[in-house]
């Protein structure tokens, strides 16, 4: 294989790792999870991004281990894991859609009694939020296993007559999804910023919209 190849081989690698990560089960994902984890708008531009990091990292993590266990030791993916992943998304996506509407309908909202000085002030306040940081890893690495991830960046590469330029292709793949889911974080985030603007009202609708469009794609992705 000549130089020029290679090259195309591998450019092709990272074009289709920025489209793969903005396929519709990613986006429903992030946009689930960031949602539930941020009631009220406070996040900072380097959380989301961190946010959106871990998932990538999880995602990239899977791909890569495959791909060095399928170039190297030889060992062949079962049919039926991918199948598999594809179910537990969409129980992940069920479930966390519910959660959201079921918290917006709740309102989570409690008197918090407080003094300043000699005044008494009684108001209301959200309860603490519990949201665990590995969460994104873990939704990533199952994304890693389902979808379109094992077509475009396994077959791939183990299609590749040297096992460098096949890993060289995963990595690049990884590349491209890490900067892509980035890029979205970042939207998402001015997204937000401007729902919040609206008001609250707004605000918690668009999170309803979310809960519930995870909620159908989650039982399209377990029904299909």
């Amino acid at each position: 294989m000549d130089s020029t190849a290679i090259y195309s081989i591998l450019a092709l690698g990272f074009g289709l790792g920025l489209l793969h990560a903005l396929d519709a089960d990613h986006i429903m994902a992030i946009s689930s999870m960031a949602t539930r984890s941020n009631s009220r708008n406070r996040w900072s531009v380097g959380t989301m991004l961190g946010f959106c990091f871990r998932w990538a990292l999880g995602h990239s993590a899977i791909l890569i281990s495959l791909s060095l266990l399928l170039l190297f030791a030889r060992l062949e993916l079962p049919e039926t894991i991918p199948l598999l992943a594809e179910k537990l998304i969409g129980l992940f996506l069920i479930g966390i859609g519910t959660w959201i509407l079921w918290n917006i309908w709740r309102n989570r909202l409690v008197l918090q009694v407080h003094r300043h000085h000699d005044v008494t002030h009684v108001h209301l306040t959200d309860r603490g939020n519990t949201y665990h940081n590995h969460q994104p890893v873990l939704v990533g690495i199952i994304h890693g296993l389902a979808g379109s991830a094992p077509v475009l960046a396994l077959i791939p590469a183990l299609d590749q007559t040297r096992n460098l330029v096949g890993i060289l292709y995963v990595l690049l793949f990884c590349l491209g999804v890490l900067i892509s889911m980035l890029a979205f974080g970042l939207f998402f985030r001015q997204i937000q910023d401007w729902m919040a603007g609206f008001g609250q009202k707004v605000f918690q609708g668009s999170r309803m919209a979310i809960g519930s469009m995870a909620i159908a794609f989650g039982s399209y992705w377990l029904l299909a």
